[in-house]
């Protein structure tokens, strides 16, 4: 198998494992609360990661800086984000969701251009990131705005999936400025503090655990080892080989499987409007990733 070939076949594995994300958690929170699932999610992936480090034998890092940053990735990429998105999905379609979390990359490129050195904002930049915003707009629909005047539910969790694509986005600008850690470390550190952090969470879940229906559990289990664990490792293996702009590749690809899941196994209703929110942000992300020249890489 060439190097190419095993490139392919690994971003195919991202896009199916993250896309079908949203999916099990919409089974997952058949059986339990949004915080317990990121709880149980972020602790089976630090259990599997620190296991994997074990045979590995690498040195932890021992710059507090570096444990510092891996502290806020922990909180800001994995608790934030996983408590906002199942949150959300309890009124918000996981097609719906797959879409609104595409808008990650625009929001890296809107702080890369407050917060890194090299990631000022070109005018076709700037473009792409107003064809993404309009599109958000158009997939929240006017329907959105009128509830402002009042039940805000439906807005709110729209905003809350927003609101992880944010913390994403923000977790990959710490990363891209934190000390250099091997890959397969950082995400294990990250993950292990994680789950320090969410543990009161996952203790109270224990019980649940015992009758919570069977859908469920595979889907919390497949959230925590497939859906996190997994993807980390096959994210990091492929950056480190095919490069940055490669990966990002699943960008475009994974709220197109998110949406073909839901409407094939939930029967979701997708209006047009919809599509043409999905064409608007996956549109302005190309926009943006294509006159990233070389901090793509």
């Amino acid at each position: 198998m060439t190097g190419k070939t095993s490139w392919w076949l690994v971003l195919a594995a991202l896009t199916v494992m993250w896309g079908s994300s949203y999916l099990l958690v919409e089974f997952a929170l058949l059986g339990f609360m949004p915080s317990q699932l990121a709880a149980i999610r972020i602790s089976l992936a630090a259990v599997l990661l620190g296991v994997l480090l074990l045979f590995t034998r690498v040195s932890l890092p021992r710059s507090r800086r570096s444990w510092a940053y891996l502290t806020a990735i922990a909180v800001i990429g994995n608790c934030l984000p996983f408590t906002l998105i199942a949150w959300g999905q309890q009124q918000v379609e996981s097609g719906l969701a797959g879409i609104l979390v595409a808008v990650t990359p625009l929001c890296v490129v809107g702080l890369g251009h407050i917060f890194l050195p090299d990631g000022r904002l070109k005018p076709s930049q700037m473009l792409g990131f107003a064809i993404g915003f309009a599109g958000v707009v158009i997939l929240m629909g006017p329907e959105s705005l009128l509830a402002l005047g009042g039940d805000l539910t439906q807005l709110l969790s729209q905003l809350a999936i927003l609101g992880a694509a944010f913390c994403y986005a923000l977790a990959t600008v710490l990363t891209a400025r934190m000390p250099a850690v091997k890959p397969l470390v950082a995400s294990a550190i990250v993950m292990w503090i994680a789950a320090v952090l969410m543990l009161p969470v996952t203790l109270t879940t224990v019980p649940q655990l015992i009758s919570a229906p069977v859908n469920a559990l595979l889907a919390l289990l497949l959230l925590g080892i497939m859906g996190t664990a997994l993807t980390s490792m096959l994210y990091f293996w492929l950056v480190a080989r095919a490069g940055a702009r490669f990966t990002s590749l699943f960008n475009y690809l994974v709220p197109m499987w998110a949406v073909s899941l839901g409407i094939v196994v939930l029967n979701e209703q997708m209006r047009l409007a919809s599509f043409a929110a999905l064409t608007l942000i996956i549109g302005g992300v190309l926009l943006t990733q294509m006159q990233s020249g070389k901090a793509a890489d």
